[in-house]
């Protein structure tokens, strides 16, 4: 969390998507998701989204992410649905995401 508090800056909504990752498959998952963040930057109302890795624990990968607002983020999780992601990377994880909204005070 050291990590995340370097990267707040004033937005209007941010999420953190706890992800955890069979440790034998970590990697590949890491791999598929710089592969698939760029559209996730280039969706309407994306400002910032970055990708962590914890060093002590090889099950978990975090996703950080900032929206001009919730429902932007929401229409986003819903297009990956659609499309097919979600279902694609479930091979990879030990069970769902995490997501914790964050609101800056």
């Amino acid at each position: 969390l050291r990590h995340f508090a370097n990267t707040l800056r004033i937005v209007y909504e941010g999420s953190g998507l706890e992800f955890p990752t069979q440790p034998e498959k970590r990697d590949e998952f890491v791999e598929m998701c710089q592969g698939i963040l760029p559209d996730t930057r280039a969706y309407e109302g994306n400002q910032s989204t970055l990708l962590w890795i914890p060093e002590d624990n090889d099950s978990i990968v975090w996703i950080y992410e900032e929206w001009e607002t919730r429902a932007h983020q929401e229409a986003y999780f819903a297009w990956r649905v659609e499309t097919g992601l979600v279902d694609a990377v479930s091979g990879l994880l030990l069970g769902p995401p995490r997501i914790i909204w964050l609101t800056q005070k």
